[in-house]
């Protein structure tokens, strides 16, 4: 982290956007499978539906279908001026657009979708146009975040060059800019292709057309053939890399190409795809998850990260079939609860403790040794600092220190003195 960053956060103010220091609701932001299925969990970030050219215009050239996503941006959290605080992101060329469709497939809806750019940028142009005139204020609300392409370094979603993107990204720009409430996010990406691939998308140019740089924060590959459990999200096994080295890596990037300072955010992230089954690792799980990012917020301007996703769905599922929670994404809401409205410190390791201090009063401590299996979670005594005289677990469960020692497992615990 540079020293000028280290020295102004707080006091500088970039693109419109104030470097936050306390952890604030929209830091949490959830991805939703479908807008009939809105999340019964807490989040203030909306993030993010069907990638949106081939939803809104897959059909025909100049017919566009907004109902689709209009479903999410009503159901979206709202600020003070009505914006809806939701990341809309685009992907896939229409095969309309596109005479030499190789690159083509139809999607689960049936749309051709193509992994180039089209032939004619006009018809992107024109697309960006209809998109920020619907979502207005008045015909829709207006909306936050506009993605300009959905995982940019994978071959699923783009075969096209950086310049290219880059291209796409420069006229879509200033159309979007024409909304004083919307900002623009780089293309996201995913990590193994993806740090070399947002280094030459930044240095193409695409750091002039954006106000915030995404990526997505997945530690382990999932899917495909890996294997599963996946690591705990800070672990080093991580089979992409640690939350941590994440956050760190992107934050270096963006400072040294272009974007100094600029906000980051997460638009996906979590255990992936069937990536923990354990109902009680998977609590744990993401309680780490929210938690180490939080602590790491302040120092790298991440302004909000995204768990993907809400919904009975293979990737980071914490719905039940019946639609409730998970004891997962309860413990989730425990852990908002934990950290809202406070500016939790990076958290730190010694041996097998992780200790994150988020309050001169409060403390969240776990032991990345311990495990759970089949509703049975090993713990051992770890003595915390005298001062601390109530502990809370990830079910809500307040109880006092009693004695000079408690039972410490994977799952958090937050101590308060």
């Amino acid at each position: 982290m540079s020293k000028m960053w280290t020295l102004c956060f707080g006091f500088l103010l970039f693109s419109g956007i104030a470097a936050q220091a306390q952890i604030q609701s929209t830091f949490f932001g959830m991805g939703v499978a479908t807008p009939t299925d809105p999340p019964k969990v807490t989040y203030g970030t909306l993030s993010h539906p069907a990638v949106a050219w081939t939803t809104i215009e897959g059909k025909a050239r100049g017919t566009f279908n907004f109902m689709p996503i209009d479903g999410f941006v009503k159901i979206a959290p709202k600020d003070a001026n009505g914006v809806a605080i939701l990341d809309l992101v685009m992907g896939w060329t229409p095969g309309w657009a596109v005479a030499d469709q190789t690159s083509c497939f139809h999607n689960k809806n049936g749309t051709l979708s193509c992994t180039v750019p089209p032939d004619n940028i006009q018809d992107w142009i024109d697309f960006i146009t209809a998109v920020v005139n619907h979502y207005n204020g008045k015909t829709a609300p207006h909306i936050k975040y506009y993605e300009i392409w959905n995982e940019m370094s994978n071959t699923k979603f783009w075969t096209g060059t950086p310049a290219q993107m880059v291209a796409l990204a420069q006229a879509a720009y200033p159309i979007i800019k024409e909304d004083p409430y919307a900002l623009v996010v780089t293309p996201s990406v995913v990590w193994k292709s993806g740090v070399n691939y947002m280094t030459t998308y930044l240095q193409a140019g695409g750091y002039q057309y954006a106000d915030l740089i995404s990526f997505h924060g997945y530690p382990s590959q999932t899917g495909g053939g890996a294997p599963v459990p996946v690591p705990m999200p800070e672990s080093p096994l991580s089979t992409n890399a640690p939350i941590m080295t994440m956050i760190t890596t992107f934050r270096s990037i963006a400072d040294n190409n272009g974007m100094l300072n600029k906000p980051m955010v997460t638009t996906e992230g979590g255990w992936g795809t069937n990536g923990v089954s354990d109902p009680d690792m998977q609590a744990a799980w993401i309680a780490h998850y929210e938690i180490l990012q939080a602590g790491l917020a302040s120092s790298n301007n991440l302004l909000f990260q995204t768990w993907y996703t809400w919904g009975y769905v293979q990737s980071g599922t914490i719905e039940t079939s019946s639609g409730s929670p998970t004891p997962a994404g309860l413990a989730y809401n425990v852990v908002l609860t934990w950290l809202t409205g406070l500016t939790p410190s990076p958290c730190t390791v010694s041996g097998n403790i992780y200790t994150c201090q988020i309050a001169p009063l409060k403390q969240i401590v776990w032991d990345s040794s311990q495990s759970c299996s089949n509703g049975v979670c090993t713990t051992a005594p770890y003595s915390p600092d005298p001062s601390y005289i109530v502990q809370e677990d990830i079910t809500g469960v307040k109880q006092p220190i009693k004695g000079d020692t408690v039972n410490l497992g994977i799952k958090p615990l937050l101590l308060v003195k």
